[in-house]
């Protein structure tokens, strides 16, 4: 999903033929907010075009953009600075259309979240806050949101027991309108932000997986959302599993009989 070093060419470069890898290659973010670890910085509109012309020309299969920063977990609330303006956000919605390629949008906070479903970005990655009226915007736009919100609770036991109840707090408060956007036809993805402090790679996705659960959503539900697009099921492109592999934490095929 974007990163300064571009890692994910690197790793598109080494993966053999039966993975495929889509990366982002860097994000791009607003000068002075959130994201300077991530990638490409823009400080006004006449910096869009050629940041996406630089990580297309860079081997990009899709946008990723910075629009928000990250939830303030110090107890004040909210979320640290961060994002882009709504018309710098369709500029870039539409810079990207140019080119054939689709965004993808870290976003948290309400407005931030909304202003980017009304430009056309067709990913919302994390969305804390979002509101029910932005979910059901989402959902007739065919916005997929990516909840994270392992990303977010496994800060929690380092934190002192006042920041402790904020983040357990909007973790629950993130599971009801995961739930609540389930129910309404947002289509949700497992994404887990693994490779972050306290999220390690795969152990993650089985944690987001039991997150997904909590939030109410059903084994069927959390697959598609982990893996299957319908018309992967329609191919038998996938393996059968153990019913319990959300709670083991182990995917182990079944192999059918006869």
């Amino acid at each position: 999903m974007g990163h300064k070093s571009a890692v994910g060419l690197k790793a598109r470069k080494s993966s053999g033929a039966n993975l495929r890898v889509r990366t982002a290659v860097c994000a791009l973010f607003k000068r002075g907010g959130y994201g300077s670890f991530l990638g490409q910085e823009i400080q006004g509109k006449e910096d869009i075009a050629p940041a996406i012309r630089e990580v297309v020309d860079a081997g990009a299969d899709f946008i990723k953009i910075i629009n928000s920063g990250v939830v303030d977990i110090t107890g004040a609330g909210g979320v640290t600075a961060g994002g882009f303006s709504y018309e710098e956000l369709k500029v870039i919605c539409g810079a990207a259309g140019k080119r054939g390629l689709a965004v993808a949008c870290h976003a948290n906070g309400d407005e931030a979240i909304r202003d980017a479903v009304k430009a056309g970005v067709v990913s919302i990655e994390h969305g804390f806050f979002v509101s029910m009226e932005t979910l059901h915007m989402m959902a007739e736009a065919k916005t997929a949101w990516t909840p994270t919100v392992f990303a977010l609770s496994s800060l929690a036991p380092a934190l002192s027991p006042q920041q402790r109840g904020y983040v357990e707090d909007v973790v629950e408060a993130h599971l009801v309108s995961m739930a609540y956007a389930a129910s309404i036809g947002v289509r949700l993805r497992v994404g887990t932000d693994s490779g972050s402090d306290g999220v390690e790679h795969g152990e993650s996705f089985f944690e987001e997986l039991r997150l997904f659960s909590k939030a109410g959503l059903s084994r069927g539900e959390i697959i598609a959302a982990a893996c299957m697009e319908d018309d992967e099921i329609g191919r038998g492109n996938y393996l059968l599993v153990r019913e319990n592999f959300i709670e083991t934490g182990k995917i182990e095929e079944i192999r059918k009989q006869g």
